[in-house]
């Protein structure tokens, strides 16, 4: 997998060595509030440090060639081009005089927060309100499905890329909001199959104690933090270390997940043919609840 790879570069000492460029300590996919650069001589064309800077990077796909750039800057060389990340390149580019063509362009659109409001609008706000309101602020829709029946219940679902919006109605309640959140599936080879509308940020949080094996279990929020910030990554590994918690496995679904007090992650991981090929595919599902039929009982 794509972690192997980052791990495999990260331990390689025959790897060809390139010039530094000076840059302060940051983080990759944590945004700082300012970078100031000691000014250094512009490499050339036929520098390594030149086609490292210049070359095309795509955002929040794992490279060995980004975790090289990470490396190069001198910030956490996790092998993600996020918002720290792209901060201090662009600054190294712009203090050597160097284009910017290769620079991902920046997910931009309304916040984007797991379990909170979404471009203003709440839970249970009407369909015919919200839909011109995150239209405005995500741009318009990239999928819409029809009416369908889940869970004994009637519900429409919206796509603006990543994000996802789900309403319901009934004969005696017009339709409205009734969650929200990023459905995503991640390849190793094509990288993620929606784009992100804009930058999706978790809240700080607290860690949820709970069983997903045994649902009539008591649920209790424990003291123990989460942290907030933009921690999407593709690898489980990654954000299992980035939230700083384990995914619990669901034997009777065959998925993994992690609940806290504000939000719930589901992943589930796809093998290609012969299992554990490069076609390896990560499904994750970042929301603010489950659906009524997939919650557990409180």
């Amino acid at each position: 997998m794509a972690f192997l790879a980052y791990q495999y570069l990260k331990n390689d000492d025959s790897s060809d060595t390139t010039s530094s460029v000076t840059v302060p300590e940051s983080t990759s996919t944590m945004t700082s509030s300012s970078v100031t650069q000691t000014p250094v001589a512009t490499p050339t064309p036929s520098d390594p440090t030149y086609v490292i800077l210049t070359r095309e990077y795509q955002w929040l796909v794992p490279s060995i060639e980004v975790m090289e750039l990470q490396e190069l800057l001198g910030i956490e060389a996790d092998g993600l081009y996020g918002p720290g990340t792209r901060e201090v390149h662009v600054a190294a580019l712009e203090e050597n005089g160097l284009s910017l063509s290769g620079v991902p362009d920046e997910p931009s659109g309304c916040s984007i927060v797991i379990g909170e409001d979404i471009c203003g609008i709440q839970i249970g706000n009407l369909m015919e309100i919200a839909i011109p309101a995150i239209t405005e602020g995500l741009g318009s829709p990239t999928q819409e499905a029809g009416w369908y029946t889940e869970c004994e219940t009637q519900y429409r679902t919206i796509y603006w890329g990543a994000l996802f919006v789900d309403f319901t109605r009934s004969e005696l309640v017009e339709p409205k909001v009734v969650r929200w959140g990023i459905r995503n599936s991640f390849q190793v080879i094509n990288g993620w199959e929606k784009t992100f509308p804009s930058i999706v940020r978790f809240p700080e949080s607290l860690l949820v104690d709970w069983n997903p094996n045994e649902p009539s279990a008591p649920i209790s929020i424990t003291d123990i933090p989460t942290p907030g910030g933009p921690l999407i990554v593709p690898e489980p590994d990654l954000f299992e270390e980035a939230i700083g918690a384990p995914l619990l496995y669901n034997f009777s679904t065959d998925q993994f997940s992690l609940r806290t007090a504000d939000y719930v992650v589901v992943f589930s991981e796809y093998s290609g043919n012969p299992p554990g090929s490069e076609e390896t595919e990560f499904r994750w599902e970042f929301t603010d609840t489950l659906r009524l039929c997939d919650s557990p009982a409180d």
